[in-house]
C-alpha cells in the first residue's frame, strides 16, 4: 500500500491573492514588454483541479493507492476569493466523489475567531481526518492561540500536519523554525504530529530532535526529494533515512510529494518521478553505504500512515510486508 501523506487538490480561489499577484509579478520580470496585469487572470487555471479527476488519474498511473489532500487557511493577513468553509467543503467533496482515495484534512487558522470550536465541529462530524497548520501564514506553532486546536485534535485522535522548512515566497520563513514546535510536543506527548517537509532544506536535524521528544510524531519526507533530484540528493536521503531509524525508528518516517495535480504547478511525470525515487529507496541505500529494507521502506510508503489515519491495512500488506508495492 502506497500512502501520500502530503498533496493539495485545489478548485478557484482556494489561494490568497498576494500570491497570484506575485506571481504575475515574477512571470512578467522574467520576459521583456510583459506586465502582471497581462498575466494575472490566467494563471490560476495551471493550479486548479475542481474535479478531482487529474489527482486520482495521476495516482492511478503510479500506484498510490491513497492521498491526504491539505487544504491550506492562509489566515486573516492574506485575501482568498474562496470562503474557509467552501474551501474545506470542497476536500470532503472530493473524498466523497472518490471513496477510499482520497483524505481529506481540515485547514484552520488558529487566530480565527472560534477556531477550535469549529474544528471540533468539523471532526465531530467526522468527513475531515485532520488538520493542516500554514505557521508561516504569521503565528507560531507556540502561541498561545494555537494550543486549543491541539487539545482539540488530541480529544479526536486524529494527525496534525504542520507545514516546515521554506515557505511559499510571500510568506515568512522564522515562523516555521524547529524551536517554535518544541512546546507543542511537550505540552501534547502522544499528539500524532506530522512535520511535513521534515524542515527541508535546512532543519532536518532540529525535527528528527522534536520527533525524538515526542511519543508519536513523524517525519514526512515531502520535499526531501524533487522530480529534479540528483542522485547524489538520493544517496544523502537514504543516509538520513536510515540515520532517523536507528534514532526514532522506522516507525516514525512517512512518506509524501507535495503534489499539486493542476496542469501547470507540476511539470508532466512529477508523481510518478518522486514516487520512483523513494520506491527504489532500498536499492539506493545500499549504494549510499547503509540498507534499508524493503520491508522498512513498506512502511515508510504507506503502513505507518494507516496508522496514523486509522485506516485497516490489507491483510496481504500485515502478513507479509516485504511483499508491498514498492518496487
Amino acid at each position: 500500500m502506497i500512502i501520500d501523506l502530503h498533496t493539495h487538490l485545489l478548485d478557484y480561489g482556494h489561494w490568497a491573492d498576494e500570491w497570484w499577484d506575485y506571481v504575475a509579478r515574477d512571470w512578467a520580470s522574467q520576459q521583456p514588454g510583459r506586465t502582471p496585469e497581462q498575466i494575472r487572470g490566467k494563471i490560476e487555471s495551471g493550479l486548479v483541479d475542481p474535479d478531482g479527476s487529474r489527482m486520482v488519474s495521476h495516482m492511478d498511473a503510479v500506484g498510490v493507492d491513497m492521498a491526504v489532500i491539505l487544504p491550506i487557511d492562509w489566515g486573516p493577513d492574506y485575501h482568498c476569493q474562496c470562503s474557509l468553509h467552501d474551501m474545506n467543503a470542497h476536500a470532503v467533496a472530493m473524498a466523497e466523489r472518490y471513496p477510499g482515495r482520497l483524505i481529506p484534512f481540515a485547514g484552520i487558522d488558529p487566530r480565527r475567531p472560534r477556531a477550535a470550536n469549529t474544528l471540533s465541529d468539523w471532526l465531530t462530524g467526522g468527513q475531515l481526518k485532520g488538520l493542516k497548520l500554514y505557521p508561516n501564514c504569521g503565528f507560531y506553532a507556540d502561541d498561545d492561540c494555537a494550543m486549543p486546536l491541539y487539545e482539540v485534535c488530541a480529544e479526536h485522535d486524529v494527525p496534525i500536519l504542520f507545514h516546515t522548512g521554506h515557505p511559499l515566497p510571500v510568506l515568512k520563513e522564522e515562523f516555521s523554525h524547529p524551536e517554535h514546535y518544541r512546546r507543542v510536543v511537550q505540552t501534547f506527548p502522544k499528539l500524532k504530529v506530522i512535520f511535513g517537509h521534515a524542515g527541508t532544506p535546512h532543519d532536518w536535524e532540529g525535527m528528527l530532535e522534536l520527533v525524538r521528544a515526542s511519543e508519536a510524531a513523524v517525519l514526512e519526507l515531502s520535499l526531501c526529494l524533487w522530480h529534479d533530484s540528483t542522485d547524489e540528493q538520493e544517496l544523502r536521503l537514504a543516509r538520513r533515512i536510515a540515520d532517523a531509524r536507528d534514532r526514532v525508528g522506522i516507525e516514525r518516517i512517512v512518506f509524501g510529494t507535495d503534489h499539486v495535480s493542476g496542469y501547470r504547478i507540476r511539470p508532466p511525470g512529477f508523481l510518478e518521478t518522486v514516487t520512483a525515487m523513494f520506491k527504489r529507496m532500498p536499492r539506493t541505500s545500499r549504494r549510499a553505504g547503509v540498507r534499508l529494507s524493503e520491508e522498512e521502506n513498506a512502511m515508510i510508503m504507506g503502513i505507518n500512515a494507516t496508522r496514523l489515519l486509522g485506516i485497516e491495512q490489507p491483510r496481504a500488506a500485515q502478513r507479509h510486508p516485504r511483499q508491498a508495492r514498492v518496487e
